[in-house]
């Protein structure tokens, strides 16, 4: 196909490496001439690609400025967001960090923060985000791949704005959110969307949706909202499996079996309790519809996992109920997670190389046509 061949281009040839193999500990780096930590698995060179991550673009600030939806953006541009992340934009600042922790390539996606907004402002917002996500990228060539944004309050908009960014930007896929303003991902009012996912080929990225709502339009309790929910320990990776389970349970992967989604924050709940899942279609199939499989062979097929999941145990879990070549690494930056990233990865004691090598690089190099270096 074309695009994948423009995408080839887009991403160019990133170095990258640290070193895992006999002991992470006993191969970390650096590039002599660049500084960047270099990953190696095993003596061999490994290219990392960290499909969660985050980021705004300055550009569309004229756009949205005095829109209430948009505060995250205005504030994060004008530096005064309260319990700031950084570095929230392409830059310098990202680079170095990318280059310290082994990071070769980020897939930056940008919160959707405007499922609120009017289809007018939406229309001019989104192609202008997608370029300016585009033109930033392509001043570190080979370091970032952005995931495009789409107005997927109105789904056939949605599947333009994607067709757009696929062809013209030759973008791997879309960044979604669990639940779109209120409307679950399971509803066939997306099924337009969802199509133009498969006839492109490309994947989208799931992330809780933390912006543009909150969790507020999930309609949970004022106490759970207001303690649990926002980042904290509950809400956002249930955010994450209610929006996958209404995927599954209402027959979005049945109905389109080529769409592939890669869920943030390790899928959130639902991979380590699916076995419920499963038992409850057998005992009482009704409730389950008609399902063409388990539930939990969706994870095992359609459904990618990040590996930001904070346990080694954890993780080792997925890779030995789903397999391997269902997990691809997560940052989640600029986040200040007291997590490790790569390092995480490479020195998880129940994973061998080939496995640490497959999570840090080759699957998504596969999935997501980003050319592996020569």
């Amino acid at each position: 196909m074309q695009n994948r061949r423009q995408f080839i281009k887009y991403v160019g040839t990133a170095a990258g490496a640290f070193v895992a193999g006999s002991g992470f500990l006993a191969g970390c780096r650096r590039g002599e001439q660049t500084g960047r930590r270099q990953v190696m698995i095993g003596g061999r060179r490994v290219r990392t690609i960290d499909t969660h991550s985050h980021c705004f673009v300055r550009e569309v600030v004229p756009i949205v400025k005095g829109q209430e939806w948009a505060s995250i953006l205005l504030s994060s541009d004008a530096g005064t967001r309260g319990n700031r992340i950084t570095p929230d934009f392409m830059g310098p600042e990202r680079v170095a960090w990318m280059d310290e922790h082994g990071v070769d390539v980020q897939m930056v996606s940008i919160n959707p923060y405007w499922f609120v907004g009017e289809r007018g402002i939406v229309s001019e917002l989104i192609p202008a985000q997608n370029e300016a996500l585009a033109a930033n990228a392509a001043k570190f060539p080979g370091r970032f791949a952005p995931w495009a944004s789409v107005a997927l309050q109105f789904p056939e908009l949605a599947a333009q704005q994607l067709d757009e960014a696929v062809k013209k930007y030759n973008m791997p896929g879309a960044a979604i959110a669990s639940n779109i303003n209120g409307t679950e991902l399971g509803s066939p009012a997306l099924d337009p969307f969802w199509a133009k996912c498969v006839e492109l080929g490309v994947a989208c990225f799931l992330h809780p949706q933390a912006e543009g709502g909150q969790f507020n339009n999930r309609r949970w309790p004022e106490e759970f909202n207001e303690r649990l929910a926002p980042i904290g320990p509950l809400g956002q990776p249930l955010d994450t499996a209610i929006g996958l389970a209404h995927m599954i349970f209402e027959g979005t992967f049945d109905r389109f079996p080529g769409l592939r989604i890669i869920g943030a924050h390790g899928a959130g709940f639902l991979p380590s309790y699916v076995g419920r899942a499963d038992s409850s279609c057998e005992w009482t199939p009704k409730g389950c519809g008609p399902l063409k499989k388990k539930p939990s062979d969706y994870f095992r097929e359609q459904i990618i996992i990040d590996s930001l999941v904070f346990d080694d145990h954890e993780l080792r879990l997925r890779v030995e109920k789903y397999g391997v070549g269902q997990i691809m690494l997560g940052t989640d930056h600029p986040a200040p997670w007291p997590t490790k990233n790569v390092d995480d990865v490479l020195g998880n004691q129940f994973l061998n190389d080939a496995q640490k090598e497959a999570i840090l690089s080759t699957n998504a190099l596969k999935m997501l046509k980003i050319p592996a270096e020569a």
